[in-house]
């Protein structure tokens, strides 16, 4: 066997003193200690932690085990067969990086000496030329020419040479990190082993209903998934987070080795009437879209499943890929749309002999595959299926709550933000604001804080929409809550980038708010979250998303003049419009650069009359002549409107 997943008990032995060095091991959760020899008997020499590894030693002198291994608590470990561990370290740098590491580590003393003369002694002695026996000696500069090669002799490297020349044989590269690898023109799907699948049937016959997709590959994997990733099987494991992210990470290593796209894994149910499976992809771009799959998603199918059942399953596996390529992308646009058609009656009528949150799963599985299709054909009519399909699941699962039905209410309220922002529809925007807010509810802030903060942007962004289309205070408010949340998710450390979007965002709704309460200093804040903004977005690394930026500068120093009468607030404006339109006119952006143009044509204008004034009026006197007519027209481009244009990007802004 080249691996096996086993678990032991607290303080049960995983290896003891003298016993053969067979296994490699990995610890992959709880705790182990290294117990040896000490003067007054059995001392702990170490204590490891996840992810560690450890009886890599004996493995590669072939010598017996030096000391003790003990699990502390309950711990699963990966162990790792001489033969394949040996291969390993040959062919991967970062197992053969952290061998090293470890075996520099263990060389040193505790009186700082880099080598214990025993163990300087034992090595150079196999050397082919003997060397000082001294510890740490400087060696003797040698004068002269170099020692021919043919002195020693043509012999083959030995282990710990192969390493380093496997470590540094690409100069390209960082010693330990692996060589990304090409990305395919086509797609291939990996499908493991099914837990109690007798005798493969339900595999075969899953890869039977894959087999035959132009351009697409399945391999099989003849290994169980769930044996990996501990307490996978449980009854609640996918609303614990920390398995969420087991399962990615070790579905991802399977897929980074044979550079695949999807992974398919599962088991039967302990009733035998379904089969479930599960997906891992690839780690995709950052970003939202509608119907992404994730590992909370799950699709059962009956027990020697009929023919029907074949385009549900392919659209629900191809829907589950994230091309990584434009070659995949056009092996979905050309295949996806027509089997999703194929599987509609299954896919929104799920068999009644199956559980309600059976059902509930396809119909998720369905309505992503749907969501797809949507944006491969943009035809507006897939996200409507889509959003029949969660709205049933959601039915379906009734009062239930946990990670999935949050997963459900936030893409439905995707898909429906998307809807209204293309028929102008105030109902299915609210809609889609009340979808977010639910899915806060089952969305934990310290167990999934990404999602968290984006449903938190999203719904302020829509409730911000609803504001410029009705006009509602309330909105405005409860909106700025949200993105004032979701500035705390993402700050301008840890995703600077998202911060800068969510910041500029935050600053759109702010001036909307300060000029209809007429406050000063909301719009003083408005201000300050761009310029924090603009600290991050640059004009050579993002120069479109600088001029949205500089656009909604200028638009909040225009109210800003226009509240509080100082000159030099509309001269910034100006400014600011004038940086953003040089940007839209170098990169084409035709539209903008005509809206920004009339903006700083109106901000000169003002700047113009204010100049007159001081020749005829006194300081005290002076006030800016502006009224909503002259900024409202202008500036609504930019502080965002409800026209329908954007396609769920979240508020209408130069991208």
């Amino acid at each position: 066997m080249k691996t096996a997943t086993k678990s032991f008990k607290d303080g049960e032995l995983i290896y003891a003193r003298g016993d053969e060095s067979r296994w490699a091991f990995e610890l992959l959760e709880g705790s182990v200690e290294i117990i040896g020899d000490g003067d007054d008997g059995p001392t702990v020499l170490a204590r490891l932690k996840t992810g560690e590894m450890f009886g890599e030693m004996g493995v590669l002198d072939s010598s017996p085990r030096t000391n003790t291994a003990r699990a502390r608590g309950t711990v699963t470990v990966k162990a790792i067969g001489k033969d394949e561990f040996l291969k390993r370290v040959e062919s991967d740098p970062t197992t053969a990086l952290k061998v090293m590491t470890k075996l520099a580590k263990r060389m040193r003393t505790n009186e700082g000496s880099m080598i214990p003369a025993d163990v300087w002694r034992e090595t150079t002695a196999k050397l082919p030329i003997p060397l000082d026996t001294g510890v740490n000696v400087t060696p003797t500069p040698r004068l002269g020419r170099a020692i021919p090669a043919n002195l020693i002799g043509e012999r083959k490297s030995n282990f710990f040479e192969r390493i380093l020349d496997t470590v540094v044989k690409d100069k390209t590269r960082r010693p330990g990190k692996k060589t990304k690898a090409p990305t395919p023109s086509d797609i291939q799907i990996l499908v493991c082993l099914l837990r109690d699948d007798y005798e493969n049937m339900q595999r075969k016959l899953l890869v039977e209903a894959l087999s035959g997709i132009p351009g697409v590959r399945v391999e099989l994997i003849e290994r169980e998934f769930s044996r990996f990733v501990p307490g996978v099987l449980d009854a609640n494991a996918f609303n614990n987070d920390d398995t969420v992210k087991r399962i990615n990470r070790e579905g991802r290593a399977w897929l980074s080795e044979r550079n695949a796209d999807l992974l398919i894994w599962g088991q039967m149910e302990p009733t035998g009437r379904n089969a479930e499976l599960h997906f891992v992809t690839v780690a995709s771009s950052p970003g939202e879209r509608p119907g992404r799959f994730t590992a909370l998603n799950s699709l059962y199918l009956p027990i020697d499943f009929y023919s029907e059942w074949q385009p549900l399953i392919r659209a629900c596996v191809l829907a589950a890929i994230d091309p990584r390529s434009f070659a995949q992308g056009r092996i979905l646009r050309s295949a996806l749309p027509a089997v999703a058609q194929g599987g509609r009656a299954l896919g929104l009528d799920p068999s009644a002999a199956m559980e309600p949150h059976e059902r509930a799963a396809i119909l998720f599985c369905y309505g992503n595959a749907a969501a797809l299709c949507a944006q491969l054909e943009g035809d507006r009519a897939w996200y409507q299926t889509a959003a029949d399909a969660w709205r049933m699941a959601i039915e379906l699962y009734g009062n239930v709550e946990g990670a999935v039905v949050g997963q459900l209410y936030q893409q439905l309220g995707l898909v429906l933000q998307i809807i209204a922002e293309r028929t102008n529809d105030l109902d299915t925007l609210e809609n889609a604001a009340d979808s977010y807010r639910r899915a806060l509810v089952h969305i934990s802030r310290r167990k999934q804080p990404a999602d968290w903060g984006l449903m938190k942007y999203r719904l302020g962004t829509v409730l911000y929409k609803i504001d410029m289309a009705a006009g509602d205070d309330n909105a405005l408010r409860e909106a700025i809550h949200a993105c004032q949340s979701a500035r705390q998710v993402f700050n301008r450390y840890t995703h600077p980038i998202r911060w800068s979007e969510i910041s500029n965002t935050l600053a759109q709704i702010l001036q909307v708010y300060g000029d209809n309460a007429r406050s000063v200093p909301v719009l003083e804040y408005a201000v300050k979250c761009c310029a924090a903004a603009l600290q991050v977005r640059t004009p050579d690394t993002a120069p479109l998303q600088w001029a949205a930026i500089q656009n909604t500068l200028g638009s909040a120093l225009f109210l800003l003049a226009k509240h509080t009468g100082e000159w030099e607030y509309m001269r910034q404006s100006s400014d600011a419009f004038r940086y953003a339109l040089m940007i839209y006119k170098d990169h084409g952006a035709g539209r903008m650069a005509i809206v920004t143009e009339r903006n700083l044509h109106r901000a000169e204008k003002q700047i113009q009359t204010t100049a007159e004034k001081h020749v005829v009026e006194p300081v005290w006197a002076q006030s800016f002549n502006v009224n909503d007519d002259d900024y409202g027209e202008a500036l609504s481009p930019f502080i965002g409107g409800f026209d329908g244009n954007d396609e769920g990007d979240g508020i209408s802004r130069v991208a």
